[in-house]
């Protein structure tokens, strides 16, 4: 076995595109759509704020907001970095305003909100009516520092480049199946069980590779706070486990590379897309949701977002790592049935 995953390494690293599409191509891609996706300010909360302060935040592009139910559900909000700081509406007699502005700590997003909102406030006072601003800091917690503009792109494309690098690597099994070495194996002493798995420990080995440095990259160059670090062990360990199933299974379904090749871009492709790498599956019906979660990228996405931005542990993605092992072990199934099929048959 192992000297089956030393060849198929080998063959992997000596594959220039391979190695552009698992390395330089997914950095370019996340910085290119966090780009595009624009970084706008954090929008600041407002609870019970007056009729005036709307109309003027209605007429300014320089401060966006977000209307808050209650001072509880502002806190929550601060905490969890949907909104920067917030600007809660106290009793006040009739020609006046006071307000709580409410924040975090001293960041500079918080610094900048507060200076926004204050000189709406001046614009009021500036008409005849009184206002009065007072500072609130929220408690110290443990949750992490604001979220950075790549939070969503870079899971996603982690997820979805994974799977197409991964997938990539079934035109390197056809080539041997054409070479005649997959045959050789068979009639070696070598057990089927065991030839699928050095094709599953090859795909792992590059999974691992990669999810390292997008990790890395993310966390030092786009300033990604990924979360607990077993919670995301064992979500990247079962999908790329469900990646290397689905590998393996391309590669024995696949004629020649390039066919291989083909439908591994179009699989990684289209299941991203229904998975929610390319958009967040809370923006879609019920039904458009539905059905993206039959593929594992949909599952692996719901436990980036709990991890990157709830900041849940382990025990949160559970349920998410649970299902990815399920698609990890129907997919393995599969492609030890189809290898038995394939290489055995006497066409």
């Amino acid at each position: 076995m192992i000297p089956i995953v030393r060849v198929n390494l080998r063959r992997a690293v000596g594959d220039r595109r391979l190695l552009f599409v698992a390395t330089v191509f997914p950095v370019l891609f996340i910085l290119v759509t966090g780009i595009l996706a624009g970084s706008p300010k954090e929008p600041v909360g407002l609870v019970h704020p007056s009729p005036r302060l709307l109309q003027l935040v209605a007429r300014t592009g320089d401060l966006k907001v977000r209307l808050e139910p209650d001072r509880a559900q502002l806190g929550d909000d601060i905490l969890r970095g949907r909104v920067v700081a917030g600007l809660v509406g106290l009793p006040a007699p009739p020609g006046a305003i006071r307000v709580d502005f409410v924040s975090e700590s001293a960041s500079t997003s918080a610094v900048q909100a507060r200076t926004d909102v204050v000189a709406l406030l001046d614009l009021i006072s500036a008409e005849g009516t009184r206002t009065a601003v007072t500072d609130v800091t929220l408690a110290h917690t443990d949750v992490p520092a604001p979220l950075s503009p790549f939070s969503y792109v870079a899971p996603a494309d982690l997820v979805l480049f994974l799977g197409i690098t991964v997938l990539l690597l079934a035109s390197g099994v056809v080539e041997s199946r054409r070479l005649g070495i997959m045959r050789r194996l068979a009639a070696a002493p070598v057990r089927r069980r065991n030839v699928v798995a050095a094709l599953v420990a090859t795909s792992l080995s590059v999974a691992a590779v990669q999810s390292v440095g997008l990790l890395v990259v993310g966390r030092l160059i786009f300033r990604v706070h990924w979360g607990d670090p077993a919670g995301v062990f064992l979500v990247l360990l079962m999908l790329s486990l469900a990646y290397a199933g689905a590998a393996a299974l391309v590669s024995m379904r696949s004629r020649t590379e390039e066919q291989a090749i083909s439908l591994a871009v179009v699989l990684g492709i289209v299941c991203g897309l229904l998975g929610g790498c390319m958009y967040p599956l809370d923006v879609v019906g019920p039904v458009v949701r539905a059905v993206g979660h039959v593929v594992p990228q949909a599952w692996a996405m719901d436990a980036f977002v709990k991890l990157v931005y709830a900041h849940a542990g382990l025990v949160a993605v559970l349920p998410e790592v649970g299902a990815l092992a399920v698609f990890a072990a129907v997919l393995v199934a599969l492609a030890l049935r189809a290898y038995a099929r394939t290489v055995y048959s006497p066409g």
